[in-house]
């Protein structure tokens, strides 16, 4: 039970993180800054930092040739995937749809995780998962009229890409640290960024200097303290319960998007907010109960 509490607390201080990189991003745009530009700098500089700090801290990060494979799959293709796909989504849906269909990756990781590593979930665990899916599109305000499919079919590629991140990043985290796995992941993911950034020409660096406040908060809290504590929680946890408890990340996102973007909240997007934490307790309640 305190494995599981210890886990917990490190998937929703991840959550945090990512959750409030939105807003980083929303404020980052204004000052002129592109995303791919955005995306190559978070990478880069957090990955320069990931090593410096194994340097300083004289943290071996030698790794097998197979774990060097898993860390480019991982970084160098997944999450540089699932960036491009999440953000590219968001030229054709509202922010809300986007994220809404994002957070349907725990469906994915489920499957996934029965077909790779045999976990079970229960039938209880997936009427709480249901209900907390539906209770979202209560907290995200969803509008379904005039959907766009493409942005539609991007979202879920995404969704699915993420699922297949957790399950790898599950696996790496067996047999190597949060921060060296991290570190491997952000330069790898950097590399790939960069890559897709050159062939599109979407890279440049004349932006407004305030930007770089909110892309140190996206490098510090959104990249390197949330990738720790993700990884963290998955040395302690199922990869299915990693994603169900991440599900809490567009809680965070609405908050701080109510404390600094002065986004207001509806009634009905506050009880559904409510209704995701409800179910997400009985979620992990039922899918840990033996």
């Amino acid at each position: 039970m305190r494995d599981l509490k210890k886990g917990t607390i490190y998937a929703i201080i991840s959550a945090i993180c990512f959750g409030i990189m939105p807003i980083f991003a929303i404020k980052a745009y204004s000052y002129g800054i592109s995303v791919y530009t955005l995306l190559v700098l978070r990478f880069s500089i957090s990955s320069l930092l990931f090593f410096l700090f194994l340097l300083w801290k004289k943290i071996p990060f030698k790794i097998s040739k197979i774990d060097l494979k898993l860390f480019f799959l991982l970084g160098g293709v997944l999450f540089t995937l699932l960036s491009v796909l999440h953000f590219e989504s968001l030229k054709y849906l509202s922010s809300a749809m986007a994220v809404l269909l994002l957070f349907s990756f725990p469906i994915f990781v489920s499957i996934f995780s029965f077909l790779i590593y045999k976990e079970k979930l229960k039938v209880k665990s997936i009427i709480a998962l249901f209900f907390t899916f539906i209770s979202m599109i209560f907290l995200l305000g969803v509008s379904f009229q005039g959907i766009n499919m493409k942005g539609v079919l991007l979202a879920i590629l995404a969704a699915i890409v993420y699922a297949l991140y957790m399950i790898l990043g599950k696996k790496v985290t067996d047999n190597n640290s949060p921060v060296v796995t991290s570190t491997y992941v952000t330069s790898f993911a950097a590399l790939g960024v960069i890559f897709i950034g050159l062939i599109t020409s979407e890279l440049h660096l004349n932006f407004d200097s305030n930007a770089w406040i909110y892309i140190f908060g996206i490098v510090v809290i959104s990249t390197i303290i949330g990738e720790i504590t993700l990884f963290k929680s998955l040395q302690i946890l199922t990869s299915t319960n990693v994603s169900m408890i991440s599900m809490v990340e567009p809680i965070f996102t609405s908050i701080f998007g109510l404390l600094f973007l002065q986004e207001v909240m509806e009634p009905l997007q506050l009880l559904g907010g409510i209704f995701i934490l409800i179910g997400l307790t009985f979620l992990i309640y039922f899918q840990n109960k033996n």
